[in-house]
């Protein structure tokens, strides 16, 4: 069992794959940016931060073993909110000798060998339209990983839903799942946890 610090715990994928780490019998040291969304238990550490601010990032990834990265673009936060804390939170993981991280972001993050569908074009056409910055941050944060030299991977998404959890693969590649629960990502990030088959990889969730 591993202790994980996940930052972005307070969102709707975070409290997901909170849960869902607890489950399986992990230690979570919890960072939330405004309020705590948890109930007191056991193994469960809630940490209010800014995952901008390196003290706030030391004290969150003291003692453990791993990290989760479960950062999202919400009404209001910076353009390179994404960028900017995976700059501070690798650095610090060196510092401290955490190895290995997993990122969440969209497939609008792409690379080499994609398979891209016409939803997934349809979808992610908009986005960059209307707001270019969510994923210009999103293959920024990327390119600090990939930079970073450490045991990284990214699971990247489509759209996500709290739909109950269904069927679901990590292609290389996609093509990406139209729809994604959250508790598929949750199961996606365990499965990368426990194995070193997707480092220094960008897994898309697909049927």
């Amino acid at each position: 069992m591993k202790t994980i610090a996940v930052i972005g715990a307070g969102g709707k994928s975070g409290q997901t794959f909170v849960k869902a780490a607890l489950a399986a019998g992990h230690t979570v040291k919890a960072g939330v940016h405004r309020t705590n969304p948890f109930t007191p238990q056991e193994r469960l550490e809630v940490y209010t931060i800014d995952a901008t601010h390196p003290e706030d990032i030391a004290e969150l990834l003291h003692d453990c073993d791993t990290v989760v990265s479960l950062i999202g673009h919400t009404k209001g936060s910076p353009k390179r909110v994404q960028t900017d804390a995976m700059k501070v939170i690798t650095t610090e993981m060196k510092k401290q000798s955490i190895a290995k991280v997993i990122s969440l972001t969209g497939t609008g993050v792409r690379f080499p060998g994609d398979i891209i569908s016409l939803a997934d074009k349809m979808m992610n056409w908009p986005i960059a339209l209307i707001d270019p910055n969510r994923i210009q941050d999103g293959i920024e944060h990327a390119e600090v990983l990939k930079d970073s030299g450490l045991e990284w991977s990214i699971v990247r998404v489509l759209k996500l839903t709290n739909q109950s959890p269904n069927r679901f693969t990590l292609t290389s590649g996609g093509p990406g799942k139209l729809f994604v629960p959250r508790a598929e990502v949750a199961c996606a990030i365990l499965d990368i946890l426990a194995s070193s088959e997707y480092s220094q990889k960008a897994p898309v969730i697909s049927r």
